[in-house]
């Protein structure tokens, strides 16, 4: 298996390296078992798919121009779109399968862009997704230092969910019905990260607060890859990055699968 710390490591700050180095792990431990072409349900900068799936026959849709744009220019993509996930910009049974990549949590409305998802799939096409759980606020570093010192911790969580734009951190249950009602049956839910790495995730948020200046200064997370900080944090991070899933978690990654031959 390929590793996939090492490279976000040397793109990305370190709160998102350590959460995106385990999805990327969970995604391509599935993609052979991806027929093509896939839709990528937000495909953002396209910085996700480079390294998870490359060479792949994949389209992406995301409704934010500028992130669109650097993914055209990364040129991993067949085809991008702007668009709204409630609209998709693509007829009936378009793709064999569909990935999402910690996006759902964001998307408004919901169940409109889960239905588009299920219309574009070919009968018996998978949609693999990871997404935010309802464990996520009250597993924070501030959460709990906050109910610690006797104080309400849940407005952090609820803070931390309003900057980070999460509008849906459902439980997997929650989840699981979302998608039923929107036509797919869920093959698998697995949690991950863990309430120790969400911790972390939390701190560093603020330890690479920084690089949000760097990136719109030169458009980019990091000055010098090479040379980052960030390796410091690798034998850390190593350990979060293959330490196996727990019995639940701030994180889900869901595998469904649409009706039919």
């Amino acid at each position: 298996m390929r590793d996939f710390l090492r490279p976000h490591l040397l793109t990305l700050p370190i709160h998102r390296a350590m959460l995106r180095a385990v999805e990327a792990r969970l995604f391509a431990e599935i993609a052979p078992d991806l027929p093509e072409p896939i839709v990528d349900i937000g495909s953002g900068d396209g910085t996700f798919v480079q390294i998870a799936f490359p060479g792949k026959h994949v389209v992406g849709i995301d409704p934010i121009r500028s992130d669109t744009h650097e993914a055209a220019r990364r040129g991993v993509y067949r085809g991008l779109s702007v668009a709204n996930g409630a609209a998709l910009p693509f007829a009936d049974a378009s793709f064999a399968s569909a990935i999402s990549n910690c996006v759902l949590e964001h998307v408004v409305p919901l169940d409109a862009t889960l239905r588009e998802v299920t219309r574009v799939l070919r009968p018996g096409g998978q949609f693999v997704a990871s997404v935010v759980g309802n464990r996520f606020p009250q597993d924070l570093l501030g959460t709990t230092l906050l109910n610690a010192l006797g104080l309400d911790g849940s407005r952090y969580g609820r803070w931390f969910n309003k900057i980070s734009y999460h509008f849906n951190t459902l439980s997997a249950d929650e989840w699981s019905r979302r998608f039923q009602d929107a036509g797919m049956e869920v093959v698998s839910c697995r949690p991950y990260f863990s309430a120790a790495a969400l911790k972390l995730f939390d701190f560093s948020h603020y330890y690479g607060a920084p690089s949000i200046l760097t990136r719109r200064l030169t458009g980019r997370w990091l000055l010098c890859p090479p040379l980052t900080p960030n390796l410091l944090w690798e034998p850390l991070l190593r350990r979060i990055y293959n330490a196996p899933p727990g019995n639940d978690g701030p994180y889900y990654f869901f595998v469904c699968r649409k009706p039919g031959r």
